[in-house]
This record gives C-alpha cells, structure tokens and sequence, in this order.
C-alpha cells in the first residue's frame, strides 16, 4: 500500500506542468488486464519532437509478468528493456525511453505467464525534463 501512494504522489508530481506557461509534461496513464496465458501490446504514439522519457509499469498481480518495452521505427520493432518477474504481488519495472530525433514510437508488450488469473497493469508514461 505505501508502495501504491508513493507511486500516485511521484505521478501526480511528474505530471504537473515544469514551468507554469511553458508546456506540460507529455504523459500517458493506462490501465491494462492481460488474460491468462497472453500477451498484451500497447502502442504509444510519441510526440514529433526530441525528448527523453521513463515507462513504469506497476502490478498486483500474480506473477509471472514479462514486460518488454520496444522502439518503432516506421515498420521496424526494436528491444529496449525486457525484463521477468516471478513476484506473487508487487511487480514494478521502470525503463528508459531516449527519442533524440522524435521519429520513434514505444510499443509496450506484457505478458501473464499465470494460467488461471488476470493481471491488471498500470502502465504510465512520462517526458522527463531537460537537464
């Protein structure tokens, strides 16, 4: 339960505007069941410009999940981060997202390995600032 409450503080916090009047954060918040035995593709239509982003997905399910996150470059699909988890509750993966030219899209696959239950995942994405 904290794990949850930090996470909508973190949201809430990344989701506010950086500098009032300037532009607002680029997000995305979904909430996405994954039946048992399948996988799910989540398609991100990123914005046409240079940015850097961080992809959290967070569960509470009944593992195991398999996130992957992948470039889309025109027709061609790309790994960027892919990673398991055999957690019973408590699955979070985050990854990093780098558009340095702002012609690639994100794909986000997940996949519930468990036979019998359902897994809802959160999946949430954020521009990160300039530093």
């Amino acid at each position: 339960m904290k794990k949850l409450l930090l996470f909508v503080v973190v949201w809430v916090v990344l989701s506010m505007p950086a500098f009032a009047g300037e532009h607002e954060d680029y997000l995305y918040y979904r909430d996405v069941n994954v039946p048992p035995y399948q996988s799910l593709r989540e398609f991100f239509d990123m914005p046409n410009r240079p940015g850097k982003y961080e992809i959290t997905l967070i569960s509470d399910a009944l593992g195991p999940l398999t996130f992957i996150v992948r470039r889309v470059h025109g027709e061609h699909e790309s790994t960027v981060q892919q990673s398991r988890s055999y957690a019973l509750k408590d699955h979070e993966f985050s990854a990093s997202f780098d558009n340095p030219k702002g012609e690639d899209d994100l794909l986000v696959e997940i996949a519930n390995s468990n036979p019998a239950v359902s897994a809802k995942v959160s999946v949430v994405v954020v521009e990160l600032p300039d530093s």
